[in-house]
């Protein structure tokens, strides 16, 4: 079995610090994304419209951030040395620009690429593993944080390594699933030198990540979720996101049924937190969820709606004073359901 806690350590180790401190390009008059929107005009358009380029500035980061302001999170959402000067003088354009082109172009000033093009100006560092699945694994792979009080200061605390019990996952299980030959960009790149990467945000992965099956076996509406096409568990990636499965018809919605899916957390002994239940799915995983519809009227011709929705926030629904400026959650699959038109399930072997 692959160590999370090994992957973390190793992971394209020479070009990312771990979040453990911010990122030095050595080219200080380049790290702005204008800077290269004169001959990559079209990958700093996909740029501007991803999670990278909103890295800092989404609402749903600002929020965790503004309840406890650690300088690790300014590491990897707004990583460069520069980025986290302007956060402590109280942000700037630089900061704003989250995980842009210098985050992962630019080291010792030298731009870094696969492979270089016979007009490219630049000078380039060429490495077989850029863009690679332990490229990705530099931030997308990471345990607990260990927090420890600075006494030098007042506020949050500082974090000085890393506990054994992985935070976010999504390379070791995708080390360990049936697609771990293949890398992260075989389906979150659409084409090559396309630069939006689209993943946990984007409507049409999130419709496309599992496969939804339903049957009936006496009151109960049996629905199978099957990952057949996500590289990793779903959901993944940030700890408060969870899946939520409901059934409900509209004459009777208190009796709407509901289950999540998600992960539960304890204290660790060696600081951070340990994952107590894993409830998410695996990548090529089928689960079986029974949802007991028969007290809202089983036998009745009125159709029972189905939702099963990814939840990014720990609060699918904010009370006032935490409400956020875009969607804690998507809807990835809608049905409506003629409970007598759906088929009894197959008994099973």
């Amino acid at each position: 079995m692959v160590s999370s806690w090994l992957l973390s350590l190793v992971l394209a180790a020479d070009l990312f610090p771990r979040g453990l401190a911010p990122i030095d390009a050595g080219a200080p008059d380049k790290l702005r994304a204008a800077a290269c929107v004169g001959c990559h005009s079209n990958v700093h358009a996909d740029w501007t419209r991803s999670r990278h380029g909103l890295a800092w500035t989404n609402a749903i980061f600002q929020r965790e951030y503004r309840e406890r302001p650690l300088d690790w999170c300014v590491h990897c959402h707004a990583p460069l040395t520069e980025q986290m000067a302007e956060v402590k003088r109280g942000g700037g354009a630089l900061a704003n620009e989250g995980v842009n082109c210098a985050v992962c172009h630019i080291r010792s000033g030298r731009v870094l690429a696969r492979k270089k093009s016979p007009a490219s100006p630049h000078d380039t560092d060429v490495r077989a593993d850029f863009g690679g699945t332990a490229y990705c694994g530099g931030c997308h792979q990471f345990s607990f944080p260990i927090i420890e009080a600075d006494p030098a200061r007042k506020g949050p605390g500082r974090v000085t390594g890393y506990t054994a019990h992985p935070m976010q996952d999504t390379v070791n299980q995708h080390a360990l699933g049936p697609h771990g030959d293949k890398e992260c960009l075989t389906c979150h790149q659409q084409e090559t030198g396309a630069h939006r990467f689209p993943g946990g945000h984007d409507a049409e992965m999130i419709a496309a990540a599992l496969q939804m099956e339903t049957c009936r076996q006496g009151g109960t509406l049996v629905v199978s979720l099957a990952n057949t096409r996500a590289g990793h568990n779903v959901p993944t990636g940030d700890l408060h996101r969870h899946l939520v499965l409901r059934a409900w018809r509209a004459s009777a919605p208190e009796q709407l049924q509901e289950i999540t899916l998600g992960r539960r957390f304890a204290p660790a002994p060696d600081g951070g937190k340990r994952t107590v239940a894993d409830a998410t799915i695996r990548a090529g995983e089928t689960r079986r969820l029974r949802l007991p519809v028969a007290k809202s009227g089983a036998a009745s011709a009125e159709p029972i709606s189905l939702e099963l929705r990814l939840v990014y926030t720990i609060d699918e629904f904010p009370f006032k004073g935490r409400e956020l400026a875009e969607p804690t959650f998507a809807t990835m699959i809608a049905r409506e359901l003629d409970w007598r038109a759906t088929p009894r399930c197959a008994a099973r072997r």
